[in-house]
């Protein structure tokens, strides 16, 4: 009776340790492919890295391009006596819906960037329907600007639309929208 409950014990004794085994097996596994999707994600995360700096270096020299052109224009201008109207690339901005201008304004009256988080609570939006606002403002023509502060995106008017939109109101808000 005595061996029979030895070799009982020795039986669940060896099931234990089989099982710790598969166990052990099926944890190395899944780590293994835990530290593949944190490679995957390293290098998609440089991928976006590198891709964020080109553009950001695509942008500098687009800026410079249209300091150039204006330059051009101030020479032209000179040399013919006449002054040469540049063509505003504002004046194709479509209509702006009320809840459009309501996230413009805000922006508009912002007078450093801003992040989504802060735009949100200041127009008591969710920040995923902020930034689709934002969106369509950009689809819309309207040069809202992004930089990264600390890796944190931060969004702005381009100074020189604030000036012409302050000076013209190109977007034809009214008063009554302000209040």
């Amino acid at each position: 009776m005595t061996e029979l409950i030895v070799k009982r014990e020795g039986s669940n004794s060896d099931k234990v340790s089989e099982v710790g085994q598969k166990i052990k097996l099926a944890v190395d596994e899944i780590h293994g492919e835990f530290e593949d999707h944190l490679l995957a994600i390293n290098e998609n995360t440089s991928e976006i890295q590198s891709n964020y700096e080109f553009s950001c270096e695509l942008d500098n020299k687009i800026t410079k391009l249209n300091e150039r052109i204006d330059e051009i224009y101030s020479i032209l201008g000179k040399l013919t006596g006449k002054k040469i109207k540049k063509i505003s690339r504002y004046e194709d901005i479509d209509p702006l819906t009320t809840m459009e201008k309501n996230v413009f304004l805000n922006l508009y009256t912002e007078e450093k960037p801003v992040n989504y988080a802060e735009l949100a609570k200041k127009i008591n939006m969710s920040i995923s329907l902020t930034r689709q606002y934002i969106t369509n403002l950009l689809e819309k023509g309207i040069p809202v600007q992004k930089k990264y502060i600390k890796q944190r995106p931060y969004i702005y008017l381009d100074p020189k639309f604030r000036n012409l939109q302050a000076k013209k109101n190109i977007l034809k808000i009214e008063q009554k929208i302000l209040s």
